[in-house]
């Protein structure tokens, strides 16, 4: 706004001296109504135009001056909005690096979770499958031993029915032979005739 006033100042001035030494010129020319005084009178012309000159020189220094400041102002406002903007673009910068730094932290922890309970769910599938084939071979362990065991008692089965058979043969020959009295001829028939009997009475 000061500008404008300075401006149309300006130009108020330059008119108006252009028209000052328009009539001048034509005054003299005409030759009509020349004062007598007329050195007087153009001294005093000339004093005001160079007034008038210095005039537009303060104008055109303040102007100078008004422009200089508003130039000043709007650098200050330049380097202003310059540092607002650098912080604001640091403040978001150190809040990326902030939240990136968060989220890696986040995700790290996450990661050190997930690995954490796989390798706990690693060590139960082991610890199961332990125990699985411990418990299978203990049940093959005790079918085995039951076999052997079933193996030895037909095996001692075996030799006691050899072993009766051949007492029964040895009293058969003995009856035979007629060595024994009639009372244990009598208890041989028995226990031959009836050698389940006699195999549990032996066996109490």
């Amino acid at each position: 706004m000061k500008l404008i006033v300075l401006a149309i100042t300006v130009m108020l001035l330059i008119s108006g001296c252009q028209d000052s030494s328009s009539k001048k010129g034509a005054y003299l020319m005409d030759g009509k109504g020349v004062n007598p005084n007329s050195l007087a009178y153009s001294a005093n012309n000339n004093a005001q135009e160079r007034a008038n000159k210095v005039e537009l020189q303060k104008i055109d220094a303040a102007a100078k001056i008004e422009i200089a400041k508003i130039e000043s102002g709007n650098k200050l406002l330049i380097a202003q909005v310059n540092a607002d903007a650098n912080k604001e673009v640091a403040q978001t910068d150190s809040k990326t690096k902030i939240q990136t730094t968060q989220i890696d932290a986040t995700t790290k922890k996450e990661d050190s979770a997930l690995t954490f309970y796989i390798a706990i769910a690693l060590v139960i599938v082991v610890i199961i499958a332990l125990i699985l084939l411990y418990l299978n071979n203990k049940q093959n362990r005790i079918l085995k031993a039951k076999m052997h065991e079933d193996k030895l008692k037909q095996e001692l089965d075996l030799k006691e029915r050899e072993h009766q058979e051949q007492r029964v043969l040895k009293m058969l020959d003995l009856v035979a032979a007629g060595k024994l009295s009639p009372q244990m001829e009598e208890e041989i028939i028995l226990s031959i005739s009836n050698p389940k009997q006699k195999t549990i009475e032996s066996k109490k």
